[in-house]
């Protein structure tokens, strides 16, 4: 019952804002995009797009990254509309994985052989985690320009498609709304194995497997090491619902016993993490199993960590078994042991340079970098804190723009950022092939090709779809 609560609240969230621009379309006459400021009373109700970094190209691959994972939670009244969501942590290996993207723009556009004459831009937007911000996004994206205008492209350059999201529940979102458009959606991340059906989400594909074969390992994991007695924790979203009940089939079949089953309530503040440690604590079962994304689960373990709960065996999900954001020295008393399945890596030349070249003076657009900096060098911006900030911390050490990157890339995420790289250049390799393409033998009705210059979303899907394996 908790759970379908959590999903009438984002389907609120959701359909207020799909409403809005409804809402503009019903009672406003649009004459092309220009008019839609200049109208009088003609607008979409709403604050303003943050949190989103672009630049411009003849063709733009969009992004959507869970950049920052902590938000300020206010409650719904459902009376009116919810606060804009505001994001506070930046997990460095996000950050790590959105660079991919521009990494791999810049890498293709630098490369004569691919995409000639044709230079790529993007569109990144932090989602922050959550289902609202993924919308927002994705809308956004679609129209080109802040506010999003419903069915009207804004923007400069033509939107080839979609990276993203890494959750997914916020990938089934997006993939609901791009199919209607038929925009190709590539995740890095999401592995629900509800997006492998075809028919519900048509313009979708990933770069990493379902959860289908994970889940089934997982089980065959507890059982090889004849662990009969074990603990379920998983997120209150798709990714871990479907997940534990394929495992807890699987579990069961083979003769083992679940000692419990616990949701981590993302919707709450705390995510219900005091009653789930009292139920870790108070049972017996020595293994515990998660199935959530890192930022989820963190709640728990700082529950876990001041509750000083130890000697449980953790078995991870691919989603935080390589967390930089878990693996701080105060959470190793609680997780040291911890087993678990993790992406492949793939290699990428070049890219822990890319990342070692990062400053703030040569990427002043690049506000993300700021929180970075900050994380990384445990050090504050004093331009960008106010005074009352300052006094709270008399002690604040200072970014002064001289710190060196190479010497704090000690963890540089070189699997979830393949996955990014390669959706990009899925990208690249379908719009390269609809160049090559020959009048009389091209993909389309009666052997035609697309134009480049007016190029269409689905030309690229379909294209997408004979060059992929996924």
């Amino acid at each position: 019952m908790i759970v379908t609560l959590r999903h009438m609240q984002c389907l609120y969230e959701i359909t207020s804002l799909l409403l809005c621009e409804v809402w503009l379309l019903s009672t406003c006459a649009v004459q092309g995009c220009e008019g839609v400021t200049s109208t009088v009373g003609c607008q979409i109700p709403g604050g303003n797009i943050s949190g989103y970094l672009g630049q411009f190209g003849d063709l733009v691959i969009g992004g959507t990254f869970a950049i920052h994972v902590k938000r300020i939670y206010s409650e719904t009244h459902f009376t009116s509309k919810p606060e804009d969501l505001k994001c506070q942590i930046l997990e460095a290996r996000s950050y790590q994985i959105m660079q991919a993207l521009i990494f791999a723009v810049e890498e293709i556009n630098k490369n004569p052989d691919l995409l000639p004459n044709i230079t790529l831009g993007f569109q990144i937007y932090d989602a922050c985690n959550a289902v609202r911000r993924a919308a927002e996004g994705t809308l956004w994206m679609l129209s080109g320009r802040e506010p999003s205008v419903p069915n009207y492209h804004c923007g400069e350059g033509t939107l080839a498609g979609i990276v993203g999201d890494s959750g997914s529940t916020c990938s089934i979102l997006m993939a609901q709304i791009l199919g209607l458009y038929r925009y190709p959606q590539i995740s890095y991340f999401a592995t629900s194995p509800l997006l492998s059906n075809r028919n519900l989400f048509p313009s979708f594909f990933r770069t990493i497997p379902s959860d289908m074969f994970q889940t089934r390992g997982l089980a065959e994991l507890i059982l090889y090491f004849g662990w009969t007695w074990v603990g379920l924790l998983a997120s209150d979203n798709d990714y871990g619902q479907i997940g534990i009940q394929i495992i807890t089939q699987e579990i069961v079949q083979a003769g083992a016993c679940v000692a419990f089953i616990e949701n981590i309530m993302t919707g709450q503040p705390n995510s219900g993490a005091p009653h789930i440690v009292n139920v870790i604590k108070d049972s017996s079962a020595k293994v515990v199993l998660v199935l959530s994304s890192n930022a989820d689960f963190m709640p728990v373990v700082e529950e876990l960590v001041r509750e000083n709960i130890t000697g449980k065996i953790w078995i991870s999900s691919e989603s935080w078994s390589t967390s930089i954001l878990l693996n701080k020295q105060h959470f190793q008393p609680v997780l040291m042991g911890t087993i678990g399945f993790a992406i492949h890596w793939g290699q990428m030349d070049g890219f822990v340079e890319h990342l070692n070249s990062l400053q703030p003076s040569r990427f002043p657009n690049d506000h993300f970098l700021l929180d970075f900096w900050e994380e990384t060098f445990s050090c504050k911006w004093i331009d960008f804190h106010t005074e009352t900030d300052i006094m709270l911390n008399q002690t604040i050490n200072e970014c002064n723009r001289n710190e060196k990157l190479e010497s704090a890339m000690a963890n540089v995420d070189l699997r979830v950022t393949f996955n990014v790289y390669t959706a990009v250049y899925a990208f690249a390799w379908a719009i390269h092939n609809l160049l090559q393409c020959k009048p009389g033998k091209g993909p389309f009705l009666n052997g035609t090709c697309a134009n480049i210059s007016s190029l269409r979303p689905w030309q690229v899907k379909k294209l997408y779809i004979y060059i992929s394996d996924f």
